[in-house]
């Protein structure tokens, strides 16, 4: 079995043996926003708090030509004369507060709702060796990480018409989070940022619109239902087991992969260790003739 290397064409996915079997069964899950283990996915929005800032902006420089002007009037020049306006601007001249942010508005909140609704995420990695994703994703290490080419024509013929929409690229990590505006717009770009916290994921992402899923069915822990899509066995180029996968594991996985024709082509290989550094190399697996 050749042993594959894609570095441009394909992404890994972490998971459990368990999770597996949806794959070789062809067909992988998009996963809402709302559904996500991290509570900042999206909830932040601009346009209300804009103008509550401006409106309050205006206030205190308001507030201090008020303060000039009487003290210019009973033949003073008040303290106030004698400070910068954006001082005023920003509510930090004498005896002002600092306005609290606005609540998002009802528009704003069901916006969130719609976007849970119409659009899933799923979620891949660039690189094969990353020791938390292993840790985190993979059953600490029991799992797998598998290699998928979403170039491959299979991988993006999900249903047709005007609800497909497919959207791909790596994440940006930023200490700011995005400002969504409160209106019908959706801005797409807020899908690809996440907290630099989460930078060591090298995360990439595919949006799609969950309409076109090929299947639908109930979560049993999560309120979001669970949209599948097809994943066509050609698009499976590796699997990787983890460091404390079991043998018994191994072997009966790689019984049931052979068994299917159209995953013949699959490689296998497995995390090793590195027993004087904090690394993994992935090394191939190769398989009696």
């Amino acid at each position: 079995m050749p042993f594959y290397k894609y570095i441009s064409l394909t992404r890994f996915k972490y998971i459990s043996l368990t999770r597996f079997q949806s794959l070789i069964d062809g067909r992988i899950r998009f996963t809402q926003p709302g559904a996500f283990n991290d509570p900042f996915e999206m909830p932040a929005f601009k346009a209300a708090e804009a103008e509550a800032a401006r409106a309050a902006g205006l206030a205190g420089l308001s507030e201090q030509t008020g303060k000039i002007m009487s003290g210019l009037s009973s033949g003073q020049i008040p303290r106030e004369a004698f400070m910068p306006p954006i001082f005023f601007w920003l509510g930090l001249g004498p005896g002002q507060k600092r306005p609290e942010p606005p609540v998002p508005s009802e528009t704003a909140i069901e916006k969130l709702k719609r976007i849970d609704c119409e659009f899933g995420i799923l979620s891949l990695s660039t690189t094969a060796d990353n020791l938390l994703l292993w840790a985190h994703y993979a059953d600490q290490h029991r799992g797998l990480a598998v290699e998928i080419d979403i170039t491959h024509p299979g991988f993006n013929a999900h249903n047709g018409g005007d609800k497909r929409v497919q959207l791909a690229k790596a994440v940006t990590y930023s200490d700011q989070r995005p400002r969504i505006p409160e209106t019908d717009e959706i801005l797409f770009e807020h899908f690809f940022v996440k907290s630099r916290e989460w930078a060591y994921e090298q995360e990439f992402r595919i949006v799609r619109k969950l309409a076109s899923s090929s299947e639908q069915m109930e979560a049993t822990d999560s309120p979001f239902p669970v949209h599948l899509f097809a994943l066509p066995p050609a698009t499976i180029r590796r699997v990787i087991f983890g460091a404390r996968a079991k043998p018994s594991d191994r072997a009966g996985l790689m019984r049931a992969v052979r068994g299917k024709l159209d995953l013949s082509d699959v490689a296998f290989a497995e995390a090793v260790l590195d027993p004087g550094r904090f690394r993994m190399e992935i090394q191939e697996i190769r398989e009696p003739e």
